[in-house]
């Protein structure tokens, strides 16, 4: 037991100590106890195309409440900064996947939040947001045969496997075993491309992988949905005004396609 008269400088050390140690405690608690179940159970509706509204409201409320958890341990450790600071470089940070909605997706996620429970958005601290996706309220996501449908201005797309999804994983993918680790991930100080999938983890000068990457290739999901080739419905979604396409996550360029089908069988020519 430490003094407070004697060292007092020394029992704030320890009890700044204590409050980090808390805030990532309570972290830790989250991910496990709340925002992996959801992941889990959003997945499984997902996949079964039986999604609705209530529950796409309530898994993105719970993803809007990560930023809250994230900024208490930043904040414990002497990062000053702002939640919307951190909502706005959520993305980039914390490397949310999907080419759709581009380092945009932790904004429309609080911005759907607090549609739903102010009704209408507030146009002052939410200018930029609806500038760029237009006017948001809790009528924005829609219930459509199991689908939660996002629409706006100039955006209509399946919003838990374009947004939501996306959001969860890049939360959840991470091993925090520890405070050590919740340090590092609130801080972000890691590298987002030491997260590899199953293409990269082939070596493209070795041929005999040369099939299995080819097996990868031809079998990539949709980086904007994550939909297989034959499943994707892109082309029904409407981003920025633009029709949407079906992207494969592993894409190879025109001289990579023919190097990977010469090492399957060195007699091949794409003459």
């Amino acid at each position: 037991m430490i003094n407070v008269m004697k060292n007092g400088k020394q029992v704030l050390e320890i009890a700044a100590v204590s409050v980090l140690a808390q805030a990532c405690e309570d972290y830790l608690l989250f991910i496990a106890n709340i925002l992996i179940p959801a992941k889990h159970s959003l997945e499984a509706k997902v996949d079964l195309n039986k999604v609705q509204l209530h529950e796409a409201y309530g898994a993105n409320l719970i993803v809007a409440h990560s930023i809250d958890y994230l900024l208490a341990v930043r904040a414990a450790d002497g990062i000053e900064e702002t939640r919307t600071n951190l909502v706005q470089k959520f993305d980039e940070v914390y490397s949310v996947n999907g080419a759709y909605i581009r380092n945009r997706k932790m904004a429309l996620i609080d911005a759907l939040n607090n549609g739903l429970k102010h009704i209408r958005l507030d146009p002052k601290r939410y200018k930029e947001v609806e500038k760029h996706f237009g006017k948001i309220s809790f009528g924005s996501l829609q219930e459509e045969d199991g689908k939660t449908i996002c629409n706006l201005d100039t955006y209509r797309f399946d919003y838990c496997r374009v947004v939501l999804l996306p959001a969860f994983r890049a939360l959840s993918r991470w091993e925090l075993h520890g405070i050590e680790d919740v340090l590092e991930f609130a801080r972000g100080d890691f590298s987002p491309t030491g997260v590899s999938c199953d293409f990269d983890m082939f070596d493209p000068d070795d041929p005999s992988t040369a099939i299995d990457r080819m097996i990868a290739h031809v079998s990539s999901p949709c980086e904007n949905c994550g939909e297989a080739a034959n499943d994707c419905q892109c082309e029904q979604y409407v981003i920025d005004g633009l029709q949407g396409r079906y992207a494969p996550l592993h894409s190879l360029s025109h001289s990579e396609f023919n190097e990977l089908v010469n090492q399957i069988s060195p007699s091949y020519s794409n003459s």
